[in-house]
């Protein structure tokens, strides 16, 4: 019997793989990236969406010293400072105001402020743009063209406070606490970055207004900070 025809000696067949089991992993993949994908837009707009506050129902009426009346300034989108660097905690000069009707909590809410490192602009007070308390939203964080630095580092601590600009020619800033707001609960990495931005501070030279020197800047990228404020709102 020859040696290649032996039942013992047959060489093995060439087995041909078939593609499908490839496909179907690929597809498969696919599909959970897509939904991955799906996932992140979603939150992102449902943020937006939370984040959104009301324009206020009563129109401003001139002020009693004949000063022209407070009005609400433009109403920007959850991301329109991620490219804004912030600045050190005490460099930030904030006023706290109450438009939820919510008594004592903008005192609170200053004092938590003040706690963290930011200043006082101003005494709390009761908002004048929403006179009825119906701000119904978590927060405002109102700042003008000098102040987009220190809203930076405020909206760390308030991450889901909406972003207002408007035309005040100073770097403070204000926060108009809604009804849905609740406190200020800073988590370890949010207290991590304002360490960092302090001590980055202490050995920069000194500047008025909130304004950053242009020698540096903060040693906090900025996919950090915006982690930071990828919260549930």
């Amino acid at each position: 019997m020859s040696a290649v025809t032996a039942k013992g000696n047959r060489l093995p067949r060439y087995r041909r793989r078939r593609p499908v089991p490839a496909m179907v992993l690929l597809a498969v993949l696919g599909v959970l990236s897509v939904f991955v994908w799906t996932k992140v837009f979603s939150s992102a707009a449902d943020i937006e969406e939370a984040t959104r506050c009301n324009p206020p129902k009563t129109p401003p009426s001139a002020a009693a010293d004949g000063q022209q009346p407070v009005v609400l300034g433009q109403q920007l989108g959850r991301d329109a400072l991620d490219r804004t660097d912030p600045v050190p905690p005490g460099r930030v000069l904030v006023r706290v105001l109450n438009a939820n009707g919510q008594r004592n909590q903008a005192t609170l809410v200053a004092e938590e402020l003040y706690s963290a490192g930011l200043n006082k602009a101003g005494d709390p007070a009761n908002d004048p743009i929403y006179p009825d308390f119906d701000l119904h939203c978590h927060a405002q964080i109102r700042f003008g063209p000098a102040g987009a630095g220190p809203a930076r580092t405020l909206s760390l601590l308030v991450p889901c406070a909406e972003l207002v600009r408007d035309d005040r020619q100073d770097a403070t800033v204000d926060l108009a606490l809604g009804e849905r707001f609740t406190d200020i609960k800073p988590g370890n990495e949010t207290k991590k970055v304002l360490t960092t931005l302090k001590e980055w501070g202490e050995r920069q030279p000194g500047q008025e207004g909130g304004q950053v020197a242009e020698a540096g800047r903060p040693p906090v990228d900025h996919q950090t900070l915006n982690r930071v404020r990828e919260v549930h709102c």
